[in-house]
């Protein structure tokens, strides 16, 4: 079994534009093909944006199968406020 952990932390501890969650949407897609699970680590990341959030997570959403979201994705190390903006972009 294949396991990636994405550390968001060595992106950004802020984390706002849309085109910078493009850009990490593309590679996230790309290593869920890859692995067998994929863990994005926001260990260290104090804020993501609404508008960071909707471009890289609720795209991401719609681009992928239901299961195949469920079972090889997984968001880690979230604090309180990191958690409601990803909830309310998928």
């Amino acid at each position: 079994m294949s396991l990636l952990t994405i550390e968001f932390n060595k992106i950004g501890t802020s984390l706002g534009t849309r085109d910078l969650g493009a850009k990490i949407r593309v590679s996230i897609e790309n290593e869920i093909e890859k692995n067998d699970k994929v863990f994005l680590d926001f260990k260290d990341v104090d804020v993501i944006t609404n508008s960071f959030a909707n471009e890289c997570f609720g795209k991401l959403r719609e681009s992928i199968s239901t299961d195949t979201f469920r079972n090889k994705v997984a968001f880690i190390n979230t604090n309180d406020f990191i958690q409601r903006v990803i909830i309310s972009a998928l």
